[in-house]
């Protein structure tokens, strides 16, 4: 009976990790449209915030563009972040007064998009380090180095949530939550 008990618990685990990663089987040219859901990850349990629309596509260049979010409004009116270098509160401060100061020490300090990887890099960095996707879609645009097609590339992506702020009264961008890194397992394929 534990043995069945252990074997379940790891079979479950496993679908569990495997229903947080998103695969993405992508042809040249070819966008492909998905959404994931961003969880927050500094709870004791991950808490659904919302549900994040994104676009990918590669070029002949080996160039992915990843588009966050849609023409529409993000889920709940909230905002997402997303930094292109490790940025700490206070200098965030200094570049965009529409922001609220922290209010515990799990937000001093903000992730880059995407942490270290061999084999993918940021194409370029963000004006002022950052973007924020509320109402349109921002684009991401990763290097691929030596691509092999047919061979699954791992990698995450980091977003944070806030509220954003309310024209009528002034209020600054509220942040409520790092987001668990969304696990990305890219397949790229030829059109042959």
């Amino acid at each position: 009976m534990k043995k069945e008990l252990l074997l379940f618990v790891i079979l479950c685990c496993s679908f569990m990790w495997a229903a947080a990663q998103l695969e993405v089987e992508l042809y040249p040219n070819t966008p492909v449209h998905t959404k994931t859901r961003l969880l927050d990850c500094s709870k004791e349990k991950d808490d659904f915030l919302l549900t994040l629309p994104l676009t990918f596509s590669i070029t002949d260049k080996n160039v992915l563009v990843i588009m966050v979010g849609n023409d529409g409004v993000l889920d709940y009116g909230y905002s997402v972040w997303f930094f292109s270098k490790e940025i700490v509160f206070s200098d965030l401060l200094i570049i965009d007064k529409n922001v609220s100061p922290p209010w515990s020490s799990a937000w001093e300090k903000f992730n880059k998009l995407l942490p270290s990887h061999k084999k993918i890099t940021l194409y370029r960095d963000f004006d002022n380090g950052y973007e924020i996707v509320t109402i349109n879609a921002k684009p991401i645009f990763l290097e691929l180095l030596n691509p092999i097609p047919g061979e699954p590339l791992l990698f995450s992506l980091q977003f944070y949530v806030s509220r954003p702020p309310i024209s009528n009264n002034g209020k600054p961008y509220t942040f409520m939550a790092k987001c668990k890194p969304i696990e990305i397992e890219l397949l790229i394929k030829n059109k042959n």
